[in-house]
C-alpha cells in the first residue's frame, strides 16, 4: 500500500499544517488531490500530494518526487489567466504537495459529452492557444494536451493543467522525461512524439488541432481498436474533410495537423491571428457564432476569446480585421475623394454605435434577400430564452418528450424558435444535437444488444426529426445489426442442425454394441465435443460411451482382445480426462486385465495334458506344432526324454537323431488331463560308427 507521508486525521484524510482537508478530488498514478480550506487566507484550494512507497530514498522514488516538485516549479513560473495558479510547493520528509487553484467549474471532457457550441468551442481553443503560446515562450512545451487537462474557473474561462510530462524547450534544461521516451495521450499526440523525437511548441500545436477538430465534428480525426491502432493513424493517415458549414477552417487544419511540423504556423499566435481571419470573412460563421450586436468590437472578442485594443464601440468584423464596418449597401465613396481613414479619432468614438447599428442593418438587409424578416427586440429576446430553454433540456436529456409537469421538451422550444426565427443558427445546431443524443442513446442501446429499445428510439425520433442524419445513420446501422443477427440466428439453426445429426449418427454407433463402432461412436463425440463442449445432449453420449467402454472391457475373453480395446481407451485419455466415470474406467483397467489374464491360465490348465516324448537310442526334439501350425515354446534341453504341458489338441514333433542327422516326424493327440506318450525309434549304431562319430 502506498504512503502519502505526514499524519491522518480522525476522516481518515491526510493532516496538512494550514489546510483543512475537505475531500478528496481525484487520483492519479503518483499523486492525489483533495479539495482544502487554506485558514490563513480563508480560500479554497486543490492540493495535490504526492504518493510516497515505503522506501522513499529509493532511486526511482526520488526521481519520481524530483518530477513532480519540477512541476510545480514550472507552474508557479507561467502566471497566466488561462493556466492554473500555485499557490505553494512544499517537500519535506513527512509530505510533498502542491498548494494550486481549484477550478470548480469542472472540465472540458464533461461539456464535450453533451455537445459544445462553436461560440465556445473557438472560447476554448483560443485561450488555451494563448496559454500554451504564453508557457511556449517561456521554454516549456506541455505534450499532453487533452479535454481532460482543460478545466474551467468558471462558465467561461477554461484553464490549462497538468504539466507532469511537460518539459523545457531548451535542450540545456533538465527534462522531466527521458529523451525518446514515448509520452502523451494517443489520441492527441503529435507524430514527433510517436516516433521519440524532441518537441517544441509546435507538438502541443498539432494536439491543439486535434481537440479543436473534435470540438467541432463530435469524434477525434484519427480513432482506432487499440492505441497503437490510433498511433499509427496519425503517422499514415489523413483526416476526414470538416462538414461543409466549417469549410472555411479546412486550409487551417490542413496546416496545423500537418505530418512535417516545419509545415505547421510558426507559432501559435500566427495561428490565433489566422483563425481571426476566417471568421472576418465569413458571414456563415458570424452568424453561427449568435454574438450580441449591440456589444463593443472589445466585448465580442473578450466572448471569443480574442484579447484586442480596438476602440470601445467598433463592430466585430472591424476588430478582427483591423478596418472599419463599411456595410457594401450603404457605404459612399467620401466627398473629398481621399481614401478613408483607418482608425477613429478619439473625438469621433461616440459616432461608432451608429456605425454599428448601420452594420446590423445591412446585415438585416441580407436575411431579407434569403426571405428572413427582421425580429423586433421583444421577439429576439423571446427567441434566445427559446434557446436558452432548448440548450438546457438538452443537458438534461428531455430532447422530445417533456417530462410531466415541465413546460416542454428541448425539440418543441426548437421548434417554437423555428417557427418565430425561421434559420435560426442555435435552433438548428439543437435540433442537430437532439438527433446526435438520441442516436447516441440508440447506439448504447445496440451495444447491450437491446435491438429493439434501439429501433423505438430510432423510430421516435425520425417522427420528431423526419431526415436527421444522425438518425438516419442510426436507421442504417439498426438495419445492419439486425442483418447480422438474423444470419447468425441462421448459423446457429444450422449449426444445432448439424450436431444433431452427429448426435444421431453417434447413437446409432452406440446401440449396434459392435467394438468398431464402439470406436467410431468415441471419435464422432471428440467432434462434438470440439463443437461445443456444454452440450448437455453430447455428454449424455460421452456418458453412454464411458459406460459400454467400461462393460466391454470387462467382458473381453483375452488378453489380446482387452489390451487392443485398452491401447485405444490410452489414446484419447487427454480428451476425457475430466469426465469421473472415464477416470474410473481408466483407475479398474489394471484389475480387470488381471482377472481375464488370471481366468485365461485358470482355462489353459483345465484343458492342458501331458506329452512325453522318447527317442531310442535318445535324440533331439527339433519342433512341436499345433494343428494350425503354431509353434511350441521348447525348452533350451530339448534331448528325449521331454515331458511337455500342452493344451488338448493333435500336435505334430520332429525329432532327430544327432549322431547320423536323420530326422522323423510324428503325430500325437493329447487329451485333457491325460498324458500321452510318443516315441520315436531310429536304427542303432554299431560299436565302430559311434566311436568314429564320436572322433575317436
Amino acid at each position: 500500500m502506498m504512503d502519502f507521508g505526514g499524519r491522518t486525521m480522525g476522516n481518515g484524510y491526510i493532516q496538512i499544517p494550514g489546510y483543512e482537508i475537505l475531500r478528496p478530488l481525484g487520483a492519479g498514478g503518483m499523486s492525489t488531490v483533495y479539495l482544502a480550506l487554506q485558514r490563513s487566507l480563508d480560500r479554497t484550494v486543490a492540493i495535490k500530494v504526492m504518493r510516497r512507497g515505503v522506501d522513499a530514498a529509493a532511486a526511482d522514488a526520488a526521481q519520481g518526487e524530483k518530477r513532480f516538485l519540477l512541476e510545480g516549479r514550472m507552474m508557479a513560473k507561467l502566471p497566466h489567466r488561462n493556466i492554473v495558479a500555485v499557490y505553494d510547493i512544499v517537500s519535506n520528509e513527512d509530505i510533498a504537495y502542491i498548494a494550486m487553484e481549484y477550478l470548480g467549474g469542472g472540465a472540458l471532457t464533461d461539456r464535450m459529452r453533451t455537445g459544445i457550441a462553436l461560440a465556445d468551442a473557438i472560447a476554448v481553443i483560443v485561450q488555451i492557444a494563448g496559454a500554451l503560446e504564453f508557457a511556449h515562450a517561456h521554454g516549456v512545451v506541455h505534450r499532453d494536451l487533452k479535454p481532460a487537462n482543460i478545466m474551467f474557473r468558471d462558465s467561461g474561462t477554461p484553464v490549462l493543467t497538468d504539466f507532469g510530462i511537460a518539459r523545457y524547450q531548451d535542450g540545456s534544461a533538465t527534462r522531466l522525461t527521458q529523451t525518446g521516451m514515448l509520452v502523451g495521450t494517443p489520441t492527441y499526440m503529435s507524430p514527433e512524439q510517436i516516433n521519440g523525437l524532441q518537441v517544441d511548441g509546435r507538438a502541443d500545436q498539432y494536439s491543439l488541432g486535434i481537440l479543436f477538430y473534435e470540438l467541432l465534428t463530435g469524434t477525434p480525426p484519427f480513432r482506432g481498436d487499440t492505441p497503437i491502432a490510433v498511433l499509427m493513424a496519425h503517422l499514415t493517415q489523413t483526416p476526414a474533410p470538416l462538414p461543409p458549414e466549417f469549410a472555411a477552417f479546412q486550409d487551417i487544419f490542413d496546416r496545423v495537423l500537418a505530418k512535417n511540423r516545419d509545415e505547421r504556423y510558426p507559432s501559435l499566435k500566427a495561428f490565433s491571428d489566422d483563425l481571426k481571419s476566417r471568421l472576418v470573412h465569413s458571414d456563415t460563421l458570424l452568424m453561427r457564432l449568435q454574438l450580441d450586436p449591440n456589444q463593443t468590437s472589445s466585448e465580442q472578442l473578450r466572448a471569443l476569446g480574442f484579447y484586442t485594443s480596438t476602440p470601445s464601440g467598433g463592430g466585430l468584423r472591424a476588430a478582427l480585421s483591423g478596418q472599419h464596418p463599411i456595410p457594401s449597401a450603404l457605404a459612399a465613396p467620401p466627398a473629398d475623394g481621399q481614401p478613408p481613414v483607418s482608425a477613429p479619432s478619439p473625438r469621433k468614438r461616440k459616432a461608432w454605435p451608429a456605425v454599428v447599428a448601420l452594420a446590423v442593418v445591412a446585415l438585416i438587409i441580407l436575411w431579407g434577400m434569403f426571405g428572413h424578416r427582421r425580429l423586433t427586440h421583444d421577439e429576439q429576446e423571446l427567441v434566445n430564452l427559446w434557446n436558452d430553454r432548448a440548450t438546457e433540456l438538452i443537458k438534461s436529456g428531455q430532447f422530445i418528450v417533456a417530462t410531466p409537469g415541465s413546460d416542454g421538451s428541448a425539440l418543441d422550444f426548437v421548434r417554437k424558435v423555428e417557427q418565430k426565427d425561421p434559420g435560426n443558427a442555435r435552433a438548428e445546431q439543437a435540433r442537430a444535437q437532439i438527433g446526435k443524443a438520441l442516436a447516441a442513446q440508440g447506439d448504447a442501446a445496440l451495444i447491450d444488444k437491446r435491438i429493439d429499445d434501439a429501433a423505438k428510439i430510432d423510430a421516435d425520433g425520425l417522427a420528431a426529426l423526419p431526415g436527421d442524419a444522425s438518425l438516419t445513420g442510426l436507421q442504417q446501422r439498426i438495419a445492419q445489426v439486425r442483418e447480422q443477427a438474423r444470419a447468425l440466428a441462421q448459423a446457429d439453426a444450422q449449426k444445432a442442425e448439424n450436431l444433431q445429426k452427429a448426435q444421431a449418427q453417434v447413437a446409432a454407433y452406440l446401440d449396434s454394441g459392435a467394438d468398431q463402432q464402439l470406436r467410431a461412436a468415441f471419435d464422432g463425440i471428440n467432434q462434438l465435443l470440439a463443437l461445443d463442449a456444454t452440450d448437455t445432449a453430447t455428454l449424455a453420449l460421452r456418458a453412454r460411451a464411458v459406460a459400454a467402454m467400461g462393460k466391454r472391457l470387462q467382458a473381453a475373453t483375452g488378453t489380446d482382445d482387452f489390451d487392443a480395446l485398452a491401447g485405444f481407451v490410452k489414446s484419447r485419455d487427454k480428451t476425457w480426462s475430466e469426465d469421473p466415470a472415464w477416470t474410473g474406467v481408466l483407475r479398474d483397467m489394471p484389475a480387470w486385465r488381471a482377472k481375464i489374464a488370471a481366468a485365461a491360465q485358470a482355462q489353459a490348465a483345465a484343458n492342458a495334458g501331458e506329452l512325453l516324448l522318447n527317442a531310442t537310442p535318445w535324440a533331439r526334439v527339433d519342433a512341436v506344432a499345433d494343428g494350425g501350425g503354431r509353434a511350441v515354446t521348447l525348452p533350451d534341453d530339448n534331448a528325449t526324454p521331454l515331458l511337455l504341458k500342452l493344451p488338448a489338441g493333435t500336435y505334430s514333433v520332429v525329432f532327430r537323431q544327432p549322431l547320423d542327422g536323420k530326422s522323423k516326424q510324428l503325430t500325437v493327440s493329447v487329451e485333457a488331463q491325460k498324458r500321452a506318450v510318443l516315441s520315436a525309434t531310429f536304427a542303432a549304431p554299431s560299436a565302430q560308427e559311434y566311436f568314429k562319430r564320436a572322433g575317436f
